[in-house]
């Protein structure tokens, strides 16, 4: 069985409640070319990323968690936990080592590496282990991306007003938002603003921060 896409699933929950796409529109107090855009997500290439303030109306109107559109838009990870088993055993053994024994592990890592990027990485950490963000593109967007989400999907953010739900003490992607630069943090607001407006243009947002 194919894995449901946000297009079929709000097709299928219009089916379920008999809506169309201006009654939906309505509903939702969204545009029908919204809806449209909606129900190609995940079938057509190309489609336009659905905005979270989008995803929160429609999932109000349908009377279903926006959490499962959140899932199916991409803001989380499609499955609770990405990693396997294993990794979590690792990462769990590893954060409880001292520190002595984490640069053992580190060093073995680094000599194993058939990465040269994982190599400079490892090798970054180790240089500056008392930085727990040593070695790391804060400013990738792809990771500014990930993060912008998450804090979205955590917050459950509809308007640019409730960014200030964001404290020193957020944790986003293992990171405490107070330890992120100012950098990182202000980019990481900026897409959320564009990704809160319903004229959000996530081609736009990628080529004005592309280095």
């Amino acid at each position: 069985m194919s894995r449901a896409t946000l297009s079929t699933f709000i097709a299928d929950q219009m089916r379920r409640q008999q809506l169309n796409n201006n009654t939906l529109a309505e509903a939702a107090g969204i545009s029908e070319g919204a809806v449209r855009n909606l129900l190609k997500h995940g079938s057509v290439p190309n489609a336009k990323d659905p905005d979270a303030r989008t995803l929160r109306r429609v999932a109000e109107a349908l009377n279903i968690n926006p959490m499962l559109l959140y899932r199916l838009a991409g803001y989380l990870p499609s499955e609770p936990n990405v990693k396997s088993i294993r990794a979590e055993f690792v990462a769990d053994v590893f954060d409880r080592l001292t520190s002595e024994k984490q640069e053992a592990v580190l060093g073995v890592l680094d000599a194993m590496a058939n990465d040269v990027q994982v190599s400079r990485t490892v090798q970054a950490i180790r240089s500056d282990a008392g930085n727990p963000l040593a070695g790391f593109d804060l400013h990738s967007p792809n990771l500014i991306r990930i993060m912008a989400n998450a804090l979205i999907a955590e917050y459950q953010m509809t308007e640019p007003v409730d960014i200030g739900k964001i404290t020193a003490d957020t944790q986003v992607l293992h990171y405490k938002w107070g330890d992120l630069p100012q950098s990182t943090q202000e980019r990481i607001i900026g897409l959320i603003r564009y990704k809160l407006t319903l004229d959000y243009d996530p081609t736009m947002v990628e080529t004005e921060w592309r280095d």
